[in-house]
């Protein structure tokens, strides 16, 4: 794949902005010819932080259509969104945006024979290059996730892709952003074992499972919190780094045994349903990753009772069974056969969605870079 640069002159020079405040990439909207300048997709997250994103694209590169990752879309960025006559889609779940994206961006291929790209995150698009690569005028794709950059790298290995694929996931400023994403993810959970579950970070067993750049950005913020943390990560190397930065490493099912609270941070599936007899009674089961993948859910549920819980009138969590087109819960408890439970956040999906995940200064160079990559699929 290959990586578009920021140039070293990129650099903000004001002090302290909001999420909302982009001037790196508004410095860049300028630097795309007219004549370079062709439709696209978005399949993203729909925050409030990513609205002004969102516009300063359409700037440049008129905005088709906006595909919204379902765990990761505000109704007021929506609302926002719609109001400024965007299309918005909004799939009913995860598998369905696979579908979903795959489909209009056809519909836009198929409607007009100007020039698209679509910028994603997740590799939703993944299985469909061949569909797209039949439309002369698309131009490519950009992905911004390492589980999209992931997906892209397995479905092209049996042949190239007949388009530019261009992925920042593993860029240095991504990177960086990784290196933040613990404090983001420990501040959605904590606000969540405090007003939900009534207790606190200091002294709970904690533990992080994958000690990539995401996973020890979140050990860290938990050590930060005077949690005792344990890891896990397939990779012995991984653990002994672990170990030396003052974290235990133990064996998964140890590990499961004896945590409050996992924090999944792999990209991939951490925990199994051949691992589920080892989560400690009344854990919290996180997720730090993206989509759904950290947990094996599904097969969690066919063995045990999911209910929903949300606080009651006594302010105590209230669990019950799901009631048909209800919106699904913050705080999702399993209960086994045997009667031992345990907890899931937000569904399995990225628990810092719940609250502004990326914000300032990081969050623009984000997006700048992401425009930068834009422009060179523009260019083509």
């Amino acid at each position: 794949m290959r990586l578009s640069r920021i140039p070293t002159a990129l650099a903000i020079t004001d002090g302290p902005n909001s999420g909302t405040h982009l001037p790196a990439l508004t410095s860049l909207l300028e630097t795309v010819p007219p004549a370079s300048r062709p439709r696209c997709v978005l399949i993203t997250h729909v925050l409030d932080t990513t609205v002004p994103f969102i516009e300063a694209v359409h700037t440049v590169f008129p905005v088709v259509c906006v595909v919204a990752i379902p765990y990761s879309r505000s109704p007021s960025a929506v609302q926002t969104l719609r109001e400024k006559r965007f299309k918005v889609i909004i799939p009913n779940s995860i598998p369905d945006t696979f579908g979903e994206a795959e489909k209009h961006v056809v519909e836009v291929l198929k409607a007009e024979p100007t020039p698209l790209f679509v910028q994603e995150v997740g590799g939703y698009l993944a299985e469909s290059t061949g569909r797209l690569a039949s439309f002369p005028h698309f131009l490519g794709i950009v992905e911004d996730t390492n589980n999209g950059h992931w997906r892209y790298e397995r479905y092209g290995k049996s042949s190239p892709y007949p388009f530019p694929v261009l992925s920042m996931a593993q860029s240095p400023l991504k990177a960086v952003e990784d290196s933040i994403i613990g404090d983001a993810v420990l501040f959605s959970i904590e606000r969540i074992l405090r007003e939900e579950f009534k207790i606190i970070c200091q002294g709970l067993r904690s533990a992080v499972i994958g000690f990539g750049k995401i996973g020890r950005s979140c050990a860290v913020a938990l050590k930060g919190r005077d949690a005792v943390v344990s890891v896990y990560d397939i990779n012995p190397a991984k653990n002994i780094s672990a170990e030396v930065e003052g974290f235990f490493p133990q064996p998964l099912h140890e590990l499961l045994g004896e945590s409050d609270l996992v924090v999944g941070c792999t990209g991939q599936t951490s925990i199994r349903h051949a691992d589920m007899p080892y989560i400690k009674n009344g854990a919290i089961l996180a997720s730090a990753s993206s989509k759904a993948v950290e947990f094996a859910l599904a097969d969690f549920g066919r063995e045990c009772e999911v209910t929903n819980c949300r606080k009651d009138l006594s302010k105590d969590l209230k669990c019950e069974a799901p009631k048909p087109d209800e919106e699904p819960a913050l705080i999702q408890k399993y209960t086994k056969p045997n009667g031992k439970y345990f907890y899931v956040l937000k569904q399995g999906t990225p628990v810092n969605f719940k609250d502004h995940s990326i914000l300032g200064n990081v969050l623009d160079l984000i997006f700048s870079e992401l425009f930068l990559c834009m422009r060179e699929v523009a260019a083509q």
